[in-house]
C-alpha cells in the first residue's frame, strides 16, 4: 500500500508525540516500580515503546478522532505493561485514570457524532468483561488480580467501540500470548500457593492493540 505524503507526515508526527509523551510517562513507571530498574524506568525506553505504538495506530487509523482516545490509553498503557512485566502487578492508580480517559473520550465521540450505538456497545463490553474477570478473581481466590479486573474494563471499552468480534479477538490473542509466556521461564513467577503466574496485563494490552490495528 502506497501512502500519501500527508499520511507519512501524520505517522511521523504521531511517533514524535509518542516519544515525548512516553518519556514523560516513564516518570510514572519509576514512581510505581517497587524496585529501581535501569531499563524499565529509562525515559528513552518508555518513549521508544510509546512512539512505536502511536506510529502504528496513526498509520492504520489516519487522523480519525478515535486516535486521540487510543493514544491516551497507550500513554498510560506502556507504564502499566512495563510494571506488570517486571513485578506482576497493575497499580489501580494508573489503571483507573486510563479507564476514565477512555470512557470520557468515547462518550464524547458518541455525543459529538450523535451515534450512541458504539458508545453503548463499548460500555456493555466493559462492564461484561470486568464482571467476568471479577467472578474469576473470586473463583480462583486471587488468581486474577484487581488490576487485571480494572484493565480488562479498558479492553472492553476500546475493543467494544469497534465491535464484538474485536472484543472476543482481544481476549483470544491475550490468552495465546499468556500461554507463550508460560513457556518462558524468565517471565513466570509464583503465587503464594506455588502456582505459576505470568504478567497478564501486557497480554491484554497486546490483544487490544492487535485488534485495533487489524480493524484499521
Amino acid at each position: 500500500m502506497v501512502q500519501s505524503a500527508g499520511a507519512v507526515w501524520w505517522t511521523l508526527g504521531a511517533a514524535v508525540a509518542g516519544l515525548v509523551l512516553g518519556a514523560a510517562a516513564s516518570t510514572l513507571t519509576r514512581q510505581f516500580l517497587a524496585q529501581p530498574r535501569a531499563l524499565a524506568g529509562a525515559r528513552w525506553f518508555g518513549g521508544a515503546l510509546t512512539a512505536v505504538v502511536l506510529a502504528f495506530l496513526a498509520w492504520r487509523n489516519g487522523n480519525r478522532d478515535e486516535l486521540v482516545v487510543q493514544s491516551l490509553v497507550t500513554v498510560l498503557g506502556v507504564p502499566l505493561a512495563i510494571i506488570d512485566w517486571c513485578e506482576h502487578r497493575l497499580p489501580r492508580a494508573l489503571v483507573l485514570p486510563q479507564l476514565a480517559a477512555a470512557a470520557v473520550g468515547f462518550a464524547a465521540l458518541s455525543i459529538v457524532r450523535a451515534e450512541p450505538e458504539p458508545g453503548l456497545r463499548a460500555l456493555v463490553a466493559s462492564v461484561a468483561l470486568a464482571a467476568a474477570f471479577l467472578a474469576l478473581a473470586v473463583a480462583t481466590a486471587g488468581g486474577v488480580g484487581a488490576g487485571d479486573v480494572s484493565l480488562v474494563a479498558v479492553v472492553g471499552l476500546v475493543c467494544g467501540w469497534l465491535g464484538w468480534p474485536q472484543v472476543l479477538g482481544a481476549l483470544v490473542v491475550a490468552l495465546l500470548l499468556a500461554l507463550c509466556l508460560v513457556a518462558i521461564p524468565a517471565t513466570r513467577g509464583r503465587d503464594e500457593g506455588g502456582a505459576a503466574v505470568v504478567p497478564f496485563g501486557p497480554c491484554l494490552l497486546g490483544g487490544t492493540l492487535t485488534m485495533v490495528l487489524a480493524a484499521g
